[in-house]
């Protein structure tokens, strides 16, 4: 019995997709969770339009760090992690964040709390964070790193970048702010289908 051309490849296809199958579910349906922040208390940001150059500077960040995992069956988990505001390269404060699981198809919300005490400032980088403040608008960036709980959970060591806008002026918290997250999988994420990232 002699087989066609046609029919070969199309065995050849069904073979090749029955391997790679795995691979596609692990890449594009099993996503990680996405992150997001949100500062929801600022304090000691208004002392750095101090005339004093050398004055320091005592700083707390309160946020919000949201955690979406609607485009994964896992449950991921971690242990601890880090979080740093900056502005323009300076650290004007650090913490820790809690261990925190957010299951399959859901989300989590995660309490932050950054400070620190005696931060010094260059006073061209205080006259740049007062000339935005009367603008209207301070550019901060925050850096989070989470760890791993476990092998066992399929979560991975995660460091994200977000660029938060922080308004003046007024009591308001800042918006929630996408972040960029960086790790093993998330390359994924931006060869997805839409209908995968929702």
């Amino acid at each position: 019995m002699t087989i066609a051309r046609s029919e070969i490849r199309t065995i050849l296809y069904a073979l090749l997709a029955l391997a790679l199958s795995p691979l596609v579910y692990y890449l594009l349906v099993n996503l990680p969770p996405k992150f997001s922040v949100k500062l929801t208390g600022i304090q000691g940001l208004d002392t750095a339009a101090d005339p004093d150059p050398a004055a320091p500077l005592t700083t707390v960040f309160n946020m919000t760090l949201h955690a979406s995992n609607k485009r994964s069956r896992t449950t991921w988990c971690y242990r601890h992690g880090e979080a740093v505001v900056r502005y323009a390269g300076f650290t004007l404060g650090w913490g820790r964040t809690r261990t925190f699981c957010v299951g399959a198809k859901d989300t989590r919300d995660v309490p932050v709390v950054a400070w620190a005490d005696g931060v010094g400032l260059p006073k061209p980088i205080r006259d740049r964070m007062a000339a935005e403040r009367r603008a209207g608008i301070v550019d901060l960036e925050v850096n989070v790193k989470l760890f791993a709980e476990d092998d066992r959970t399929g979560a991975e060591p995660t460091w994200m970048w977000c660029e938060v806008g922080v308004a003046t002026g007024r009591a308001a918290p800042s918006v929630a702010t996408p972040c960029s997250v960086f790790m093993s999988k998330i390359w994924a994420a931006d060869f997805a289908p839409n209908w995968m990232l929702v």
